[in-house]
């Protein structure tokens, strides 16, 4: 690595999965993995910057981009969920609840908006997720809605970013075919 601030930032990451790694033995050296759901989602990190200290917050962290809303979400079963790693399906960090009470034997809420993650058919037939970037600090806490600058969705390849004209003033919709450019950098919204 030729920078010593993404360096460092890696580093960071290493040592956390390192931490992971060595919780996921405890559990089976003790016996208990076959018997544990091990569920792991995160807050996203940011894009360092490469000739400082610090964050590049124009496309990652509090942005609509996917290097601000995309996390990894996993679920360790062994013995109930086959390892293995999806970039194509949707989920979303709603979708944990009811992976977790299925997994336990319990239903889900009729008003719970999320798929089980370990039901392959279910998660096969959904076709849009839907997010929102809100501000850092909470603007009202009454009205949390007054601080949302963006709402996203995805369906398909395709990516729409809806900016809200409250908060972000002279920016209009985008839209990202997320198979040809997967970083979002042509925005086709004016073509489409």
């Amino acid at each position: 690595c030729k920078s010593k601030f993404v360096a460092l930032y890696y580093a960071m990451c290493d040592w956390f999965d390192e931490t992971c790694g060595e919780l996921l033995g405890y559990l089976d050296k003790k016996g208990l993995a076959d018997n544990t759901v091990v569920v792991y989602v995160c807050d996203n990190g940011w894009i360092q910057k490469t000739a400082s200290r610090g964050a590049d917050f124009s496309r990652s962290k509090r942005s609509p981009y996917g290097g601000g809303v995309r996390t990894p979400i996993m679920v360790r079963w062994p013995g109930k969920v086959a390892p293995r790693r999806d970039e194509k399906t949707l989920a979303s960090s709603i979708d944990i609840a009811p992976t977790i009470l299925t997994a336990c034997g319990l239903k889900p809420t009729a008003e719970m908006p999320g798929v089980n993650l370990l039901d392959a058919d279910a998660l096969s037939k959904r076709e849009a997720i839907f997010g929102e970037v809100f501000e850092h600090d909470i603007v009202e806490y009454e009205n949390p809605a007054s601080g949302l600058r963006h709402r996203w969705c995805i369906e398909g390849n395709w990516k729409l970013i809806i900016p809200n004209p409250a908060r972000i003033e002279d920016q209009k919709p985008e839209l990202y075919d997320l198979a040809a450019d997967p970083h979002e950098k042509t925005d086709l919204a004016a073509k489409h």
